[in-house]
């Protein structure tokens, strides 16, 4: 069974935060019992915890627990190195795109990177793409050659 946890993730920062709270919850089953409660009433998401009360009802939730974390481990990331830094609408939209025509449950790790100038340069499972302005500019300069310079009878720079 897919959890519903995988196909709301996001971001691989979405990713992070919710392994940190499985390590939270993990670790509290190995105290009281209230412990346990306290944690997934306080320390995890309110729409994380609900659905954690909703699929694991009924079963051993250390092992849903360690089950979930495995799934997260398979979890692939698109790497996304931009000039931005997107807003949350953006990456909802380009997330929904991604998930609908790659993998349901592929994360966007965005990287800030100014160098692009534009575009975006793409990484996937050890694939790159370079959709990036600075690549098309720097291709269009090595097309473009100084004609004049050098000659006899010109003067460069005096």
């Amino acid at each position: 069974m897919v959890s519903q946890l995988l196909t709301k993730l996001r971001t691989k920062d979405d990713l992070d935060i919710l392994r940190g709270e499985l390590y939270l919850l993990e670790n509290s089953l190995y105290q009281t019992t209230n412990k346990y409660d306290n944690t997934i009433r306080n320390d995890i998401r309110n729409w994380v915890s609900d659905i954690l009360l909703q699929e694991s009802k009924d079963i051993d939730i250390s092992k849903y627990i360690k089950d979930l974390k495995n799934d997260l481990q398979e979890i692939p990331v698109l790497t996304a190195s931009m000039n931005f830094e997107p807003s949350s609408s953006f990456v909802e939209t380009v997330s929904t795109w991604i998930k609908g025509n790659v993998d349901e449950r592929i994360v966007i790790d965005i990287l800030l990177n100014t160098s692009t100038l534009g575009g975006v340069q793409l990484s996937y499972r050890g694939k790159y793409l370079d959709l990036s302005l600075r690549k098309r500019i720097s291709a269009e300069l090595e097309n473009v050659t100084l004609t004049g310079i050098n000659k006899p009878g010109i003067n460069v720079g005096t």
